[in-house]
């Protein structure tokens, strides 16, 4: 973590910080997504991939998660939160990921396929190929255990996530729904040529839904910022996350990219955004803060917008 340099502190005032005018359809965007999603309408990313115990199905923690090179270099590392959480923010290039627990073995023997039913989008280990401009890296990773782990028994006893129970009740919601659109289809075809009002509205609604589900685009998994923030070779930006509550403990962390993308996690509730520069010497120049949240999600992708004053 970067140490605090104060004689640096007088710079806080010369910077105001806001969120971009994009936010309110960030969030409409986000909202239909979730919306299509719990309907089984649209495979959206996800925004975090999830550790999990292939046998029992539920998420592991703390699991330590690499990004790595062909080469076997590091690219960043991730620990998995109580609800089994991961993801990385990399460039184009060939990659692989390696995940480490006690009591657990990577890759999994019993979940060797790409889905389990209830998990999709599997990793195995195998290398994997970016192209584009910093993706979001986050497939599910199961992991087979090999011996009693207690802090899952433990864990299990205040944090249980009901996998299966989750995934029964996303099968029913999308049987609902197609069944109810079949209903529509023939009460209009009963009623046909005298169709009341009413199935009209709900036939334009089904319509609607489903358009929005072919061409809608996925919500934006990551976070950026924007200024006019002077940094020099070496130099780079870095966000802390600060219950409003507790302001001196950090919730989450993450340093700005290229192209001043951020991928940042916490849970959710009501923060403090910390905006620093990190200089080549490591110490840390605070530039601002803005009261942001977090919702379920457990991400904070919204833009932040820097103006010097």
């Amino acid at each position: 973590m970067p140490e605090t340099n104060t004689k640096n502190q007088n710079q806080l005032s010369s910077y105001r910080l806001r969120r971009g005018v994009s936010f309110i359809w960030l969030k409409i965007l986000k909202q239909i997504n979730k919306f299509l999603n719990f309907f089984s309408l649209k495979k959206t990313k996800q925004y975090w991939g999830i550790v999990y115990d292939s046998i029992s199905k539920q998420p592991l923690d703390p699991v330590i998660v690499k990004l790595l090179y062909v080469d076997g270099r590091e690219v960043d590392t991730c620990v998995t939160d109580l609800a089994g959480r991961y993801g990385f923010l990399a460039r184009p290039g060939k990659f692989k990921i390696y995940a480490r627990k006690t009591n657990y073995l990577f890759p999994s023997r019993y979940a060797a396929k790409d889905s389990d039913g209830i998990y999709k989008n599997l990793y195995h280990g195998e290398f994997f190929k970016l192209s584009d401009d910093y993706e979001v890296v986050a497939p599910n990773i199961p992991m087979d255990p090999t011996a009693t782990d207690w802090n899952q028994k433990a864990k299990l006893l205040v944090l249980n996530k009901y996998p299966n129970l989750k995934y029964l009740f996303k099968v029913l919601m999308a049987l609902v729904f197609w069944f109810c659109f079949i209903v529509t289809g023939l009460l209009i075809w009963a009623a046909y040529p005298k169709i009341p009002v009413f199935l009209y509205v709900i036939a334009a609604v089904y319509l609607l839904v489903l358009v929005f589900s072919v061409f809608l685009p996925d919500s934006r998994l990551w976070g950026q910022v924007k200024g006019d923030v002077a940094l020099r070779p070496g130099d780079y930006l870095f966000l802390e996350l600060h219950d409003v509550r507790f302001p001196q403990i950090s919730f989450g962390k993450a340093a700005v990219k290229e192209g001043g993308k951020f991928l940042l996690r916490a849970n959710k509730g009501k923060y403090l955004l910390f905006v620093s520069k990190v200089n080549i010497d490591k110490s840390l120049q605070r530039l601002g803060t803005l009261k942001v949240a977090v919702g379920r999600e457990g991400v904070f992708n919204s833009t932040v917008i820097l103006k010097q004053v």
